[in-house]
């Protein structure tokens, strides 16, 4: 965590676009309940990353098609590091099962 002077605490809060409180708000229930490994938190860095570039991209009235889409494929990468338990292969789960009794 990086520390900031009294009062300056949310100032890179400042310019949150639409896109990137969508993709905060995103993370955060797609990661509920799921266990975060390193991988997964510098996927869903990289999302919130690529989410205020399409914010500043949109505001300039340039095209965001290009960090649109790379936002779409991290958020893919996401969801094959992080699959619900039932979303897993039934024998998959099975062996998950043994492996932690």
């Amino acid at each position: 965590m990086q520390l900031a002077l009294p009062g300056f605490e949310d100032y890179d809060r400042v310019c949150e676009g639409l896109q990137e409180k969508a993709t905060k708000e995103l993370i955060a229930s797609y990661t509920d309940g799921r266990e975060m490994n390193p991988s997964a938190v510098f996927i869903c860095k990289t999302m919130i990353n690529l989410s205020r570039n399409f914010d500043i991209l949109n505001a300039k009235g340039r095209d965001t098609s290009r960090v649109m889409a790379q936002l779409l494929s991290w958020f893919q990468e996401l969801e094959d590091k992080l699959p619900r338990a039932s979303e897993l292969k039934p024998e998959v789960a099975a062996l998950l099962g043994e492996a932690k009794a």
